[in-house]
């Protein structure tokens, strides 16, 4: 790896292990939630090695300039209609209930319980574990794949179908399911491609993830909690911050570094 990859990717580490720190000692009263967060962290620690030792000489740490991210929200929105596509078509092959951990009503009743605390915690966890861990995965494998076998197919065939065959499996208990799974991972991959960025994918995953799950639990959380905590705990702050330092990881290098 050169000296400019882990100067691209100095701020992510960063960022990266504070929220990783953070969800560690924040998922420890679940044991389930806290299995699936080391996990997570475990293989995002595990590919970014993979990545310092990979025999690919592709550059994909480029920054992400504006039309970068433009066609990562673009990516994004045709994630979300393939998903709702697949579920309306085939509507009773795919009933089946989603599953991915979820930190929101854990942090929002550790903290001011509210749809704030519980959208935004969803939106830091899905973002700096769920969708790093996967997408680096999927990115150390693509890469590795590709830069061994010379085949961009192959490459996409099994760290795509690893990847889907998984979700289809674990996360919707429906084989049927790596259709749509398998077709938002070569979009993601499309996206890697273009962008020559991993963050590109990392945050398009991230906005599906956070989306479903606002579409998903926004009706019984509006009954359960009021819409803005009474009072900011430590919890509430900690997680504003974390969403912060996000936020201008993915804004700042593009409005004032060089592209």
């Amino acid at each position: 790896m050169s000296q400019r990859r882990f100067s691209d990717m100095s701020i992510f580490l960063i960022v990266f292990s504070v929220s990783a720190t953070f969800f560690i000692l924040k998922s420890y009263g679940s044991m389930m939630l806290f299995s699936a967060t080391i996990a997570y962290i475990v293989m995002a620690a595990m590919s970014l090695f993979a990545t310092m030792h990979s025999r690919a000489d592709e550059d994909y740490y480029r920054n992400l300039n504006f039309n970068g991210l433009i066609y990562t929200l673009t990516a994004t929105i045709i994630m979300i209609a393939v998903s709702l596509l697949f579920a309306q078509v085939m509507a009773r092959a795919f009933q089946s209930v989603l599953y991915y951990p979820s930190m929101a009503e854990l942090l929002a009743m550790a903290g001011g319980a509210s749809v704030f605390t519980c959208l935004l915690a969803e939106f830091v966890y899905q973002f700096s574990i769920v969708s790093t861990g996967e997408e680096l995965l999927k990115f150390a494998a693509y890469t590795e794949l590709k830069a061994r076998y010379k085949s961009m197919a192959l490459a996409i065939l099994i760290a795509v179908g690893f990847w889907a065959g998984f979700h289809a499996i674990q996360a919707y208990r429906n084989i049927l399911n790596i259709i749509p799974a398998f077709i938002c991972g070569i979009i993601m991959v499309w996206l890697l491609e273009y962008t020559h960025s991993f963050l590109a994918p990392l945050i398009a995953h991230g906005a599906y993830n956070t989306f479903t799950f606002i579409v998903n639990s926004w009706p019984s959380l509006a009954k359960t909690y009021p819409l803005f905590p009474v009072g900011l705990s430590t919890d509430d702050l900690f997680i504003i911050g974390l969403a912060a330092l996000w936020l201008a990881f993915i804004l700042l290098p593009m409005l004032f570094r060089k592209q």
